[in-house]
């Protein structure tokens, strides 16, 4: 009987709820973008992240900053082990930390220690067992505090020309919007606010962000706020932000390890006017990842915009401000409903809770909410920042199966389009008339319509990959002109499409002759479909996809 339910609510999509997306016009000759989605976040090659380069013949470890440095002196140590940090029901955990840290200055025979060796060290079979019994949150604890000062005149370099990704890709081409929006192209570099106040660690990326964006031609500064800034201007306490950055990020000794960055978001947190300069003179602001419910607590006190967001807002209506954001920091440029937390499993079988996300790794050190694990899939129904308008937005889906999660939420809070976005993939909009195009590696997938009950969830879908033009309005695709692909071999492929990549992976056989895929994990249910209204592209690399069926079932 449940099968039967689950194949008439397909129909149902199949037969009355297709979007009528037609490939015959394309989007305006000048679209003006405004607007930068990026479905992960930037990955910079520089001296410092290697793994992201091409190659690293170019890196002089004599002349760049390579990594950070850790100290295992008495002093650190025991300001990593203070009792008044750690709670007192992980005294154990505490105590176990103590004697590895004991053990590692007999290791490594020196006060100094490279962070990829110290983390080797924690990841051997020494201590993983203690590793793996750590959060998130004591592990950041232990590295904050062992971290070494910058040492002056060794700085990180960034080199766009090697990027591996399309990371450098995405960074020209939001300085080209910015350029474009404002006429200024070959005039004068654009200017450019970085925020990084979704990291937890709102200084560590700020560098490497203001030199990527001026080697790629604008003028980049870094807006110096975070949610300790916004918090202590709110309670004149702006002597007091290295408390409050324990408090709120749970980062510590950021005023001791980068004094040149703290003194200047000190210098910014006493002048409440000093933001307005900054964003006068911009073109753009672009916002990098972290947590998208720490980029709202920045921006967003007492459910009111920031005098701040509320200017930026106001600019990015007039059309005289480019917004972009990468992984988290796109995912909080929404206007309602904004995904803080979730994996698509829980999502499916508990539903979502709108409220803030549970701390990373609450499940290790007791620190979930009543009702909440740490895959609860969490929202915000009043949305993040308030730009992006025509939905929900989430990131990193193909890769992490984020499917079920976006389902799932565009279902419960009636949304009648959401947006999951691909890794090391790009949307670039115009928020005016809806018309978007995708660049970069991959794809992006659209959901129209999502309906369901606690154990069956159905949408239609369209999966539209890299270069292709388009536009939304009213909650659905109303163009789209899918562009050709150039073939990619797979690395790997799964059929687990809970948290993994099954469903980017097979897509291709909902296209080519099957007109049907199904796919079982656990008591998981995955099915897609397309049918005579389903429009395909088909070139030598994961087909394309308007007016398909996706539904999800727990059996």
């Amino acid at each position: 009987m449940m099968k039967q339910i689950w194949n008439g609510v397909l129909l149902v999509f199949a037969l009355g709820f297709s979007a009528g997306a037609t490939a015959e016009s394309s989007s305006p000759q000048d679209p003006k973008w405004n607007l930068m989605l990026v479905g992960s976040e930037l990955r910079i090659c520089s001296s410092m992240n290697s793994d992201y380069c091409d190659n690293d013949e170019w890196i002089n470890a004599n002349e760049m900053r390579t990594t950070r440095l850790f100290q295992l002196t008495d002093v650190r140590r025991r300001n990593a082990l203070r009792q008044a940090i750690w709670p007192r029901d992980r005294e154990t955990i505490r105590e176990e930390v103590a004697v590895m840290l004991t053990e590692m200055v007999d290791y490594f025979a020196r006060g100094v220690v490279p962070e990829h060796r110290l983390v080797d060290r924690f990841r051997s079979r020494a201590y993983l067992d203690l590793l793996m019994r750590l959060s998130d949150a004591e592990y950041n604890r232990i590295l904050d505090n062992l971290e070494m000062p910058r040492l002056e005149g060794l700085d990180e370099v960034v080199n766009l020309a090697m990027n591996a990704d399309h990371s450098a890709d995405f960074i020209t081409q939001f300085v080209a919007m910015a350029e474009s929006l404002h006429g200024i192209a070959h005039e004068r570099p654009a200017r450019i606010l970085i925020i990084t106040a979704g990291e937890r660690d709102s200084f560590r990326s700020v560098d490497v962000h203001v030199q990527a964006f001026n080697q790629a031609g604008a003028d980049a500064r870094w807006l110096p706020l975070d949610v300790a800034v916004t918090r202590a201007q709110s309670i004149n306490r702006c002597q007091d932000l290295e408390p409050l950055r324990r408090e709120l990020s749970g980062n510590y000794d950021r005023d001791r390890v980068n004094p040149a960055r703290h003194n200047e978001q000190l210098a910014y947190c006493r002048d409440a006017n000093a933001w307005k300069e900054m964003l006068d003179n911009a073109d753009a602001v672009f916002i990098t990842g972290g947590s998208a419910d720490r980029l709202k607590q920045a921006l967003v006190l007492d459910n009111r915009a920031t005098p701040v967001l509320a200017a930026m807002q106001e600019r990015f209506g007039a059309g005289t401000l480019a917004v972009g954001g990468a992984g988290e920091g796109a995912n909080a440029l929404v206007s309602a409903n904004m995904i803080t937390n979730g994996h698509s499993r829980e999502a499916l079988s508990a539903g979502a809770i709108a409220r803030r996300p549970p701390p990373v790794d609450c499940n290790l050190d007791n620190t979930c909410p009543r009702g909440m694990n740490v895959n609860s899939l969490t929202y915000e129904p009043l949305g993040g920042l308030g730009f992006a308008g025509f939905g929900i937005v989430d990131s990193d889906v193909a890769h992490r199966g984020r499917q079920g999660r976006l389902l799932r939420l565009a279902a419960e809070t009636t949304t009648p389009l959401a947006m999951g976005i691909d890794r090391d993939t790009a949307v670039l909009m115009n928020t005016t008339n809806g018309a978007f195009e995708i660049t970069g590696r991959e794809g992006v997938m659209l959901l129209e319509g999502a309906i369901g009950s606690e154990s069956m969830l159905a949408a239609t879908f369209h999966y539209l990959r890299t270069g292709t033009l388009g536009r939304i309005s009213a909650g659905r695709l109303v163009d789209a002109v899918m562009a050709p692909q150039e073939f990619v071999r797979p690395e790997s492929t799964t059929n687990r499409f809970l948290g993994d990549s099954g469903i980017f992976d097979n897509i291709d056989t909902v296209c080519r002759g099957r007109n049907e895929l199904r796919l079982l994990q656990e008591n998981f249910e995955l099915m897609m479909r397309v049918s005579d209204d389903s429009e395909l592209e088909l070139s030598r690399a994961r087909c394309q996809v308007i007016n398909g069926v996706i539904g999800m079932s727990i059996q």
